[in-house]
């Protein structure tokens, strides 16, 4: 199988994926710059939205083409947010999440040697984003966290295809005080953010108005 017929089966698959959670839209290009397209398996970076009976999301769509120099799945991964304000869109209230999400792509875009290594010791990973266009109290110095890996009961967490497995990852941006768990304690931090996030019914869901859980 090419490379060309390789990638044309991964992508089917996704959208399969997408379409089996609600209405799938065609893609779109990046807000702003920070997501590295350069740094992507097929060199460009793309999104898809999804509007779902609850809520909207918005995904890459390409961290996880086959490489064309090795044909491996790339970064192994896609990465979304999920929350009511995404239901119109990119433009919508939602856009400070989908710049969240353009960061976090870019990150793990140009940490590709690491990051995917750390996902599959850990099973949760956390960022530092800017939190550039985040609500009031969202971030602090500079400095906004988000989780990635939070599961939502009964979504499937990876998808089968041609050639392995694709992480699908949800992002979850974090507040100031969850952060500050986050740098005190580690992983273990990690771990008791997201167990608070599960707890309070929240699970992976992003929204302006939800409270810190820690």
């Amino acid at each position: 199988m090419s490379i060309s017929e390789q990638s044309d089966r991964v992508r089917e698959r996704r959208g399969a994926f997408w379409q089996g959670l609600g209405e799938l839209n065609d893609p779109m290009g990046a807000q702003g710059t920070a997501d590295q397209p350069s740094l992507w398996p097929s060199g460009r970076s793309a999104y898809r939205h999804v509007v779902t009976r609850h809520a909207g999301i918005v995904t890459t769509e390409g961290l996880s083409d086959p490489d064309p120099a090795g044909g491996g799945l790339g970064l192994g991964v896609e990465l979304y947010v999920e929350g009511r304000e995404l239901v119109d869109g990119m433009d919508s209230d939602g856009a400070w999440l989908v710049g969240a999400l353009e960061e976090a792509a870019g990150a793990f875009a140009g940490a590709a040697e690491t990051l995917p290594a750390a996902l599959a010791e850990h099973g949760l990973l956390s960022l530092e984003l800017s939190g550039q266009g985040a609500p009031e109290g969202w971030s602090a110095d500079g400095r906004m966290g988000a989780l990635l890996g939070v599961p939502l009961p009964g979504r499937p967490r990876e998808l089968e295809v041609d050639g392995g497995v694709v992480r699908m990852l949800c992002l979850s941006p974090l507040r100031p005080s969850e952060l500050a768990v986050i740098d005190a304690e580690g992983p273990a931090g990690r771990q008791r953010v997201a167990d608070a996030l599960t707890a309070s019914g929240w699970y992976s869901y992003a929204e302006t108005v939800r409270e810190p859980v820690l």
